[in-house]
């Protein structure tokens, strides 16, 4: 199996299919674009990036693309992608960067000196961009991204053109933002039932130790004390030739970016959907990106060919105690569709499975709070080998012709599903373990209906037949019937049923007079009970962990079905009161992490005794 996964190019012959398109190509269009990952910095610390460049690389400039942090990262990510996507298809490359202890680079949240990496980082990637020999070199920084593009720029080298896209003014300013987030989902669980009254989970505040917690993302005391203090250069500090300062519409222009807009090399503009990007409807704001493409390419410089590798690269990743760990980027299948490698540099377990991990809706292959990366490399380092993926539309991976991106649940997701198992297992599934949080769960669920696997481990799974009134917007490829419960592994529901109980009152009236749920599950051919009996039937072991809201919804109606399937052995559930469904509060999800750890080291019989991750870490 290694030499089947051992390089992108190759996986699609491993199978006896056409060969997947590779980044070289005898006769490129110039049109096309090619992305090839890389890793920048040290061999004791890489840095992961991505290089997009035009097919016939002939480029006039060279972007480097500085993201923001935590759920603003997460969201934001595909846009970045489209950017530097649409720079490249306009003779431009671009280089997205993924911070030191983020992403799919190295580190964790608790090494020192972060904030120094960060900026060694961006700066890692601006002499990168010098080398390529590109005529002109730019950034282009997004909120916190903007803040510490600027910070370095202002102590070392300008760059030719810089765009600050809706920039926080200084680290504190961002870390006043992330704390008011944090308070307005704690709220909004609260409205919905998920927390009770004076109950909280995530810090939001410094913690005893002085950490401080976003939603999905870590800061150490010593990390809040560096960025705060982090500034946008204020007055007339020249950055780069010219800038471009994206404000928010709407928004009134933080005092220590007022005078900016002043000097005569910036020019200022709002931009609206900033909202909308930032949060769970991850929505592009098409206009902001071809301002931004527009406004870097302008410039005439004559383009010069640069050279490009052919293949994405390999890392090792060494932590001190733990085994080293070799991470090779992947495409799988005949779309080639992204994954990411982790597997122990020396000796694979013969006996231990290959764990997937899944998207959870349009986070990518990095998991929430970067969950799967710290699984993967932890279960690596003791001989499992692991992919994470993306499925079509989301994360790094293409969209299928025809399809539309960033929809949470793909309608060619158990395609996607197909080609990952062939291409990480081509000689059987009964070695592959399914990792899944909310719809990566169903997808979980619904691909082990149709081809068994090992094992599927699953958080808060989207399989509770009822949803909201109003589907967040992309939740299902639009002109689809695609529902939770009318797809054709779950079985299908009348359509009068489907249709009655997405009404509010209907769900209401159902939910008060007690056995009407038993009933309704009863008209239903697709149930939570009925699917994971069904799943267990064909032979696969499934853990199951959700929190005391998601429980209660999993099992109204089919009590007694559930108690019959933990009587059987095949089916283990866990309940973690006040869980954040997302696992983006720390306390929820190293209980999860724990779980998982446990769960999946069982199943590799040679691996090193299971060890609380969090305690690793």
């Amino acid at each position: 199996m290694t030499e089947a996964i051992s390089n992108g190019r190759t996986l699609a012959r491993t199978r006896g299919e056409p060969e997947a398109q590779t980044l070289a190509s005898e006769s490129p269009d110039p049109r096309e674009v090619r992305s090839v990952a890389l890793w920048l910095g040290s061999p004791e610390r890489p840095q992961f990036c991505w290089l997009d460049v035009p097919h016939d690389r002939l480029i006039a400039g060279a972007a480097v693309l500085c993201p923001s942090m935590g759920l603003e990262a997460a969201y934001s990510a595909r846009a970045l992608r489209d950017l530097a996507r649409g720079l490249a298809a306009s003779g431009w490359a671009a280089l997205r960067v993924d911070y030191t202890g983020m992403g799919d680079s190295a580190g964790t949240w608790t090494d020192p000196d972060l904030v120094t990496d960060w900026l060694g980082d961006v700066r890692a990637a601006i002499d990168y961009a010098r080398d390529l020999g590109a005529p002109r070199v730019g950034v282009v920084g997004l909120r916190i991204g903007a803040t510490l593009a600027a910070a370095e720029l202002a102590r070392g080298e300008a760059v030719d053109d810089l765009v600050l896209w809706d920039p926080c003014a200084t680290g504190k300013a961002f870390l006043r933002e992330q704390r008011a987030l944090w308070a307005f989902l704690r709220d909004q669980a609260t409205e919905w039932g998920i927390l009770r009254e004076g109950e909280v989970w995530g810090s939001a505040a410094a913690a005893d130790d002085g950490s401080f917690e976003a939603p999905g993302v870590m800061f150490s005391a010593a990390t809040v004390e560096e960025l705060e203090p982090l500034a946008i250069a204020p007055g007339g500090r020249s950055l780069a030739s010219r800038e471009l300062l994206l404000a928010r519409a709407g928004r009134k222009l933080a005092r220590g970016l007022a005078e900016r807009p002043t000097l005569p090399h910036v020019e200022w503009s709002e931009v609206r959907g900033q909202e909308a990007l930032l949060d769970v409807s991850a929505l592009t704001p098409e206009a902001t990106l071809e301002r931004i493409i527009s406004w870097l390419t302008e410039t005439r410089e004559a383009p010069i060919r640069i050279e490009v590798p052919d293949e994405h690269a390999a890392a090792v990743l060494r932590t001190q105690g733990l085994s080293s760990v070799l991470e090779r980027p992947l495409e799988l299948g005949p779309t080639g569709l992204f994954g990411m490698l982790s597997e122990p540099e020396t000796d694979l377990l013969p006996s231990a499975p290959t764990v997937v991990f899944l998207n959870a809706g349009r986070i990518g292959h990095q998991g929430p709070a970067r969950l799967w990366v710290d699984l993967a490399r932890r279960w690596a380092s003791e001989g499992i080998r692991c992919v994470r993926v993306d499925l079509n539309g989301l994360g790094d991976s293409p969209t299928r012709a025809g399809r539309t991106e960033l929809v949470e649940f793909p309608a060619d997701a158990l395609q996607d599903l197909d080609d990952i198992r062939r291409a990480v297992s081509p000689g059987s599934d009964a070695d592959v373990i399914l990792v899944g949080l909310c719809s990566g769960g169903y997808h979980a669920v619904e691909s082990g209906l149709i081809a068994p696997v090992a094992s599927v481990c699953l958080v808060n799974p989207a399989l509770t037949p009822f949803l909201s009134v109003d589907p967040p917007h992309r939740r299902f490829e639009p002109g689809e019937a695609t529902r939770y419960d009318d797809r054709e592994a779950l079985g299908s529901t009348p359509s009068w049923l489907s249709q009655a109980a997405r009404l509010e009152r209907v769900r209401t009236v159902v939910g008060s007079i007690p056995g009407t749920w038993w009933v309704v599950k009863r008209l239903m051919k697709a149930t939570p009970g009925r699917s994971l009996t069904r799943l267990t039937q064909s032979g696969v072991d499934v853990l199951m962990v959700n929190g005391g809201v998601e429980d209660n919804l999993m099992r109204r109606g089919e009590q007694r079905r559930f108690r019959a399937l933990l009587r059987k052995g095949r089916l283990t559930m866990e309940t973690i009161p006040g869980l954040e469904h997302t696992l983006l509060e720390r306390t929820g999800r190293d209980q999860v992490s724990a779980l998982l750890h446990a769960y999946v080291t069982r199943r590799a019989p040679d691996a090193s005794p299971p060890t609380d991750p969090v305690a690793a870490e």
